[in-house]
């Protein structure tokens, strides 16, 4: 009996003694954890510098009417961007974003009947605070005869201009140039910046233009 007594009380303590044990930790889900790792460490492709590479065609508008009624030799004349420029899947230089080009020569028709002349070149694009080169060049006559004259640039695209003596680029026209050199740019901010070179030398725009 007294065994017996001695047992029951062994079992009892041992019992207590297991119910006070405190359970262990549970364990975090590794693999919750390991996700959460890599996408913190997976690198924004929004960080990454965009190349706008050399020869790249621009499609450029003139939004006014050039003229060598009025154009004087190096006047500086507005254009627009007409089609997006596009890497990959993004825009990064957006329809109507400004442009520039610059007279070269021009000569007026006079009243006699003569034929305008006048030959123009691109300058840059400007996105921002960031210019962009362009290279082209053009080339326009007008004719006494009524006939359309006809701008060239000369890396090999071509569009007619409008009728008549003096050599025009008429408003609405398209012109097509292309991109200077290799521009790398940062458009991690809220404006493009720029990478490695230096700005452009800019030329004032004429009044009124």
């Amino acid at each position: 009996m007294m065994k017996t007594r001695f047992l029951l009380a062994a079992m009892l303590a041992a019992s207590a003694a297991s119910a006070q044990m405190p359970s262990p930790p549970a364990a975090s889900p590794p693999a919750a954890s390991t996700a959460a790792t890599l996408l913190s460490a997976a690198p924004d492709s929004r960080q990454e510098p965009i190349l706008l590479a050399r020869d790249t065609p621009v499609e450029l508008m003139a939004p006014a009417e050039v003229s060598t009624a009025s154009a004087t030799v190096g006047q500086i004349f507005k254009l627009r961007v007409n089609r997006a420029i596009m890497v990959g899947d993004r825009t990064i230089v957006p329809v109507g974003t400004p442009a520039f080009g610059q007279i070269v020569t021009a000569v007026d028709s006079g009243g006699l009947g003569k034929s305008g002349r006048m030959t123009a070149k691109l300058l840059r694009i400007q996105l921002g605070a960031v210019d962009i080169p362009l290279e082209g060049e053009m080339s326009a006559k007008g004719t006494g005869a009524g006939s359309a004259g006809m701008a060239i640039l000369f890396a090999g695209w071509a569009g007619f201009f409008h009728r008549g003596n003096n050599a025009k680029i008429k408003a609405g026209e398209i012109l097509t140039g292309f991109i200077g050199e290799d521009v790398s740019l940062d458009i991690s901010g809220a404006e493009p910046r720029r990478l490695g070179s230096g700005p452009i030398n800019r030329i004032p725009l004429a009044s009124g233009m």
